[in-house]
């Protein structure tokens, strides 16, 4: 489990080290740090500059970023997978649920436990309840084969470990080695 979380520490620095598109909403003045300067952009200026640092200009109202509708995406994912079979996964982007855990912080600062936040993680939570079922079910068929290209890299960490532990269980029980 530790694993899992380190992994996923990791997956999340290097999403908040690459870059994204941002326009400047207004005068954004330089501004230097020991790893990372940002030049002054005026008004309409278009720019790269790691994640991290495009949500703390955005938050202070400076730019806006000009990558796609989180939201979405999600709602386009779960219609996806509840098109698909029980036994069948819709592919998913690699950084999907990163994106969706920082936009969903995001929501959560700025609205709080508003209705639209609500609304946004029960719709975050049946789509991953979806898959987690199909993941399930696919990791218990000893001849099907891994569905890398369908999964994130989360998810495909979650399938391994789920289908070692059923692995691990059936030997258990049959006696099996």
């Amino acid at each position: 489990m530790e694993l899992f979380r380190a992994y996923m520490r990791d997956r999340e620095a290097s999403f908040l080290l690459a870059p994204v598109k941002v326009t400047a909403k207004k005068r954004v003045p330089e501004a230097k740090l020991t790893s990372f300067s940002l030049p002054e952009m005026k008004e309409g200026t278009t720019t790269e500059v790691p994640r991290w640092v495009a949500e703390v200009l955005e938050e202070e109202n400076l730019v806006e970023r000009t990558e796609e509708n989180v939201e979405g995406e999600l709602y386009k994912a779960l219609q996806r997978e509840k098109l698909q079979g029980p036994t069948q996964l819709s592919p998913i982007r690699g950084d999907f649920y990163l994106k969706l855990k920082r936009y969903l912080m995001v929501l959560r600062r700025k609205e709080g436990q508003d209705q639209h936040y609500q609304k946004v993680l029960a719709t975050a939570t049946s789509l991953m309840t979806m898959r987690l079922v199909k993941m399930v079910t696919l990791a218990g068929y000893t001849s099907q084969p891994e569905p890398h290209q369908l999964l994130s890299p989360e998810e495909l960490a979650l399938f391994r470990q789920i289908k070692s532990m059923i692995s691990l269980w059936r030997e258990t029980v049959t006696g099996g080695e």
